[in-house]
């Protein structure tokens, strides 16, 4: 056998532990999605990021940014009693610019000068088409007929709105976000997404597979939605919202919600690969999609996570008690209930089914202290309701799901006798003062032990010496005088 073979059959045979291992592995409990996008899944309800990836990275807005101008102009539509189901007229500015041909980050209708739609046409297109005229009469309409104002006042409420939503890495540059201008991140994008949430009205546009009104049928472009324009990526549980490009390059952005057990969830995918179309009108989307990594993400969340109520607080009937404490410094005997400021509910992974373990750490006010033999965790008197004493820390599997102030229940008083008398014994008994009483005591025992031991050694000797001796002495002659009727007697 040659020396080259030698050696790799050697190299197999240590390779072959590493291998079985790798065969015998758990699972990867985070999905592994067909493309590295910037991804973001959130429960709305929890108000926790479920997963996230390249969450920071930056991206131009995209189709995200009609999300913030239907927003904007629900909010002025309502703000000045107008109804969804009001018809306008198209002004020929508002659309203008809004379509370049070939360029796939500007769907449109179609609208000209003169159009007679309703309101609600111009929200749902914006939604289920990505229409950029759709959107852009929308801001014209409610820039001019509303707000007598510009675009730019328009567009500074939409970034306005975005700093009041925590969106700190979000610009818009334009109102539709078309031509790839401004910023945002999935981070930002899914807080615009639970924001948008609560405009029901426009969710239910959104989740729908074709919009039909002024005299057409407009298909949904969320393939999640509709496969009319493209097989493969319907998915059943999600609920609209938007999908497109935000340049003719690619950047193509995805945003949906899904709904379990009344639990709601909103979903971001960024820069993913571009929507193609052959000359036949057949599309297709290059490898590494925002679709593929939606139908990894949903069943990952909707499959892997739980809600769990971990502790109801304050106020609440079923209030959990994290702690009892028992009293000191001059208080009534008793005990003081630690109760968390808050109730804390979650959204947990936890294939193993693990318990959840509770950490408590304790304020500096409270101490160890021995009461017949057992130890006890007590605090002193006074006490205030509602004071901080403490966190309780919830653990899975050595990690931190949540913390949460642990309270005190009710307020405690010193009592004044009480705490006079724990004053007295504690200068009498403990410090300098305590060690001299208690040497005092010493002496004062000892030398009453040792009285005591000299007295009985006394009485020993009495008895062991005098008894025997008080037998031989004569008795004492009773020299009392008896009264004469004794004698007579």
């Amino acid at each position: 056998m040659s020396k080259k073979l030698l050696c790799t059959l050697l190299a197999c045979l240590l390779l072959l532990p590493v291998l079985l291992l790798s065969a015998g592995a758990e699972p990867e409990t985070v999905p592994l999605f067909a493309a590295n996008n910037s991804a973001v899944a959130y429960c709305i309800d929890t108000e926790q990021i479920l997963y996230e990836n390249k969450a920071q990275e930056v991206h131009a807005p995209g189709v995200t940014a009609k999300l913030m101008a239907l927003m904007v102009a629900y909010d002025l539509l309502e703000n000045t009693g107008r109804k969804l189901s009001e018809k306008i007229t198209i002004n020929g500015s508002w659309v203008r610019d809004t379509y370049i041909p070939g360029d796939r980050s500007s769907p449109y209708l179609g609208l000209t000068q003169g159009d007679e739609c309703s309101l609600e046409y111009l929200f749902a297109c914006s939604l289920v088409s990505n229409a950029n005229d759709a959107c852009a009469a929308l801001v014209g309409y409610c820039t001019e007929e509303l707000m007598m104002a510009t675009r730019e006042d328009f567009l500074e409420r939409m970034n306005k709105k975005a700093e009041e939503l925590g969106m700190k890495n979000t610009l818009y540059a334009d109102t539709i976000g078309f031509g790839g201008l401004g910023q945002t991140t999935a981070s930002d994008v899914v807080k615009l997404a639970k924001a948008f949430y609560l405009y029901n009205d426009l969710v239910q546009l959104a989740d729908r597979d074709a919009y039909r009104g002024a005299g057409s049928t407009i298909r949904n472009k969320n393939y999640l939605e509709c496969d009319y324009l493209m097989k493969g990526y319907l998915m059943e549980e999600a609920m609209g919202l938007i999908a497109g490009h935000s340049t003719n390059q690619g950047g193509y952005h995805l945003v949906t919600f899904t709904e379990k057990e009344g639990i709601a969830y909103a979903y971001v995918v960024m820069g993913g690969s571009r929507e193609r179309q052959e000359e036949d009108g057949s599309r297709w989307f290059d490898d590494g999609n925002a679709y593929d990594d939606m139908h990894g993400l949903v069943p990952y969340v909707l499959d892997s996570f739980g809600y769990q109520k971990l502790c109801s607080g304050k106020g609440e009937k079923d209030v959990t008690f994290l702690a009892d404490l028992r009293l000191g410094g001059g208080a009534e005997e008793g005990i003081l209930r630690l109760v968390p400021e808050k109730t804390v509910e979650l959204m947990v992974a936890n294939p193993n089914g693990a318990e959840i373990e509770i950490v408590l750490n304790y304020d500096e006010r409270i101490y160890e202290a021995e009461k017949a033999g057992k130890t006890y965790m007590t605090v002193d008197a006074p006490v205030k309701q509602g004071e901080v004493l403490g966190t309780a820390s919830f653990v899975l599997e050595g990690k931190t799901l949540a913390t949460v102030n642990m309270l005190a229940e009710k307020s405690v008083e010193v009592n004044t006798l009480l705490s006079a008398k724990n004053h007295l014994f504690s200068f009498l008994f403990e410090g300098p003062m305590g060690n001299i009483i208690k040497w005092v005591l010493i002496i004062i025992i000892a030398w009453v032990a040792l009285a005591l031991l000299f007295w009985v050694i006394r009485q020993i000797f009495r008895l062991v010496v005098w008894g025997n001796g008080k037998k031989d002495k004569p008795e004492k002659e009773d020299k009392t005088e008896k009264p004469e009727n004794m004698n007579k007697m």
